[in-house]
């Protein structure tokens, strides 16, 4: 939960790299868990780190890729519902887009030191880069994100946190209407943010 000693929050909606950006940042920089707000996906998390001047990276994934993951993870969640929270959390955040800087999933699991050179920057601190060119930092990050899931998940398949065959083809089994309204809004928004 962001407080007053919070140096940076990054935030999305489920599935959409927040463990692995918060995993990389840590990484890489002398900083503790309490001083990073994340993993709460909610709306006011951004708010208040706004309000308080805190560095802000705000995750972004394709409505269907990040909807079809969340559906995998949590099989009690409709994909209407999660359709609608998608639409929510990225709308109701939109006005406060001068707040955070937008990073893509692709470009999160790719180019993560741009996006820690945009909010260096930006808000005038001075985060490590992450070398994502470097194989074994990459795969050090993805070990201990590994750990995360062993621990807390007990390893299955449908809560890793990296790809896998397994829960690829469990997302593809998803019915998701593309043709639904629902699923308009949250492509719309999501193409919005791209704009920024």
């Amino acid at each position: 939960m962001v407080t007053r000693h919070t140096r940076i929050t990054i935030e999305g909606y489920p599935r959409s790299a927040n463990t692995y950006a918060a995993y990389a940042l840590k990484h890489v920089n002398e900083i503790q868990w309490n001083e990073i707000g994340h993993h709460l996906h909610v709306q006011a998390q951004i708010i208040r780190s706004i309000k308080y001047n805190i560095p802000v990276i705000l995750l972004i994934r394709h409505p269907l890729e990040a909807v079809r993951s969340l559906v995998v993870r949590h099989d009690f969640i409709a994909v209407d519902e999660a359709l609608e929270d998608y639409y929510r959390f990225y709308n109701d955040l939109y006005s406060h887009k001068e707040g955070f800087v937008v990073a893509e999933f692709n470009r999160v699991i790719n180019h993560f030191g741009e996006i820690i050179d945009q909010i260096n920057q930006r808000f005038n601190v001075h985060f490590n880069h992450f070398p994502d060119q470097d194989d074994d930092v990459k795969a050090a990050v993805m070990n201990e994100i590994d750990e995360r899931n062993l621990q807390m998940d007990k390893g299955k398949v449908t809560h890793l946190y990296r790809p896998d065959a397994d829960k690829e083809a469990m997302k593809n089994a998803i019915e998701l209407p593309e043709d639904s309204e629902l699923y308009r809004r949250a492509l719309s928004i999501y193409k919005k943010y791209l704009g920024l």
